[in-house]
């Protein structure tokens, strides 16, 4: 009268109850607590993480002051009273990071992928929007808890480890492209209060389109949005907003792509 595969089955849905439960709880947990650190304890606490060094050869980039004074010209535009500094890395890759410790960290990839100062004021507004939003940390916070949680119930290289863990990430991505979400539309809000404009919000993106080989089904699964589906939201949300796109302005000198040759 035994019946194994099915209360192996009852056994691992309730382990996965159990997860899904106590990473809600936790997520909460870490939002609320999230709140609760000003900017300076933040530097504070990751000071050790930031390289930053005031004269080292990433500060000798002449393409990170260009940066740094738009970062610094779009601050009060998202209402962010501390000061964020941007670090220029060297990557082939097309992305900008907010990360803790008030650091705005730019893949030079993502200066080969923008036409104009508009569409990199509008990445740069979005990251400025997670710091805005204290998104880097939440991110951060559950991001530990999930492989907390893994390891403490079955053990780090566990095969019920394995096999429970994309569950629960799918969650983590699903959270993660609310986050890139809202901060495309307070990116959108910046344009408007820098440029009085929408111009160049949808640059970044669909530049990207066209490489992205995620979608249908498939796009759930990632961190970040599909771009055609970011395009649609930024347009939704300039028409809620009663704002239309305007002429951009070209990049700065030291960031367009010949000044470099």
């Amino acid at each position: 009268h035994e019946r194994p595969m099915e209360e192996f089955v009852l056994l691992l849905a309730g382990i996965g109850a159990i997860c899904t439960v106590r990473f809600l709880a936790s997520g909460w947990l870490i939002d609320v607590a999230v709140s609760r650190i000003s900017p300076e304890m933040e530097a504070r606490i990751f000071a050790a993480a930031s390289p930053a060094a005031e004269d080292g050869a990433a500060d000798a980039d002449p393409r990170r002051p260009v940066l740094q004074q738009m970062v610094d010209t779009l601050r009060p535009c998202l209402e962010i009273g501390y000061p964020l500094r941007v670090e220029l890395v060297a990557s082939a890759q097309a992305n900008a990071m907010a990360a803790p410790g008030g650091r705005v960290i730019v893949l030079e990839g993502l200066l080969a992928k923008v036409r104009s100062e508009n569409g990199l004021a509008f990445v740069l507004a979005h990251e400025l929007a997670h710091f805005k939003n204290r998104d880097h940390l939440a991110g951060l916070g559950r991001g530990m808890v999930l492989t907390a949680l893994t390891a403490v119930l079955t053990g780090a290289d566990s095969g019920l480890t394995r096999l429970i863990a994309p569950a629960a990430e799918f969650g983590v991505a699903r959270y993660s492209q609310e986050r890139e979400l809202r901060a495309d539309d307070l990116a959108l809000q910046g344009l408007v209060c820098r440029y009085g404009h929408v111009g160049g919000a949808d640059e970044f993106f669909t530049a990207m389109a066209d490489e992205s080989f995620l979608g249908g089904i498939g796009s759930y699964f990632a961190s970040h949005p599909e771009a055609r589906e970011r395009i649609k939201k930024l347009e939704e949300a300039a028409i809620r907003r009663g704002v239309k796109a305007g002429a951009v302005r070209e990049l700065p000198k030291p960031i367009q792509p010949d000044a470099r040759k």
